[in-house]
């Protein structure tokens, strides 16, 4: 196992030792031979990383309502301060994403570089997406609502994971009522008293 996979499992079983009312909410990997034909008609190459995602799991499976949806669907790092998460996209929503994308700005890097590939959005707001053609490629995190600090970079996937599962591991994270919600509903926060801590981890991956 990878250091990538192995990272992303590690944030699930911390999850199901977080909340025993977690369920597995990503759909299965895809093999690589079907990652290469559903993204035959993308001008660039996704990195190994990116194959590596998607062989993992196939993005977010619509289960329908659940209470502890914010939870089951933590895995990128937006979730952490936002009430409404990033979806992370199948391969083949990321793919149409892609196309519309295109064909609304036809194509015009001045609105949007052709190398960039959304693999999460939360509507037009935020949006985590990877460069085709890089090997590996940064990840960039971009909230258009947040003027102070709108753009993250991580230097690649495994970077990213990295930072999220050394925060599980250090207890960074808390379980807390959401009071936007329903009743019972749970949400991950970062304890506000150890954002410094959170920074200095992400320094440590992406110096």
């Amino acid at each position: 196992m990878s250091e990538l996979s192995d990272k992303l499992e590690y944030i699930l079983d911390w999850l199901q030792s977080t909340n025993l009312e977690f369920v597995d909410c990503y759909n299965p990997g895809l093999s690589h031979q079907q990652i290469d034909e559903i993204t035959k008609d993308l001008p660039f190459k996704l990195s190994d990383e990116v194959y590596e995602l998607y062989q993992w799991r196939n993005g977010i499976a619509d289960l329908g309502f659940n209470n502890y949806y914010p939870l089951i669907k933590f895995l990128f790092p937006e979730q952490l301060y936002s009430s409404v998460p990033i979806e992370f996209y199948s391969l083949q929503n990321a793919v149409n994403s892609y196309k519309s994308i295109g064909e609304a700005t036809n194509y015009d890097d001045v609105y949007w570089n052709q190398k960039w590939f959304l693999i999460g959005q939360y509507e037009t707001k935020r949006s985590l997406y990877i460069v085709g053609d890089l090997n590996p490629s940064p990840v960039y995190l971009w909230d258009v609502g947040c003027l102070d600090d709108s753009l993250r970079v991580y230097k690649s996937l495994t970077s990213m994971i990295s930072v999220i599962a050394e925060c599980c591991e250090l207890g960074l994270y808390q379980v807390i009522p959401d009071k936007y919600g329903e009743e019972d509903d749970m949400i991950i926060r970062i304890d506000e008293d150890k954002l410094e801590i959170e920074k200095e981890i992400y320094r440590k991956y992406n110096s």
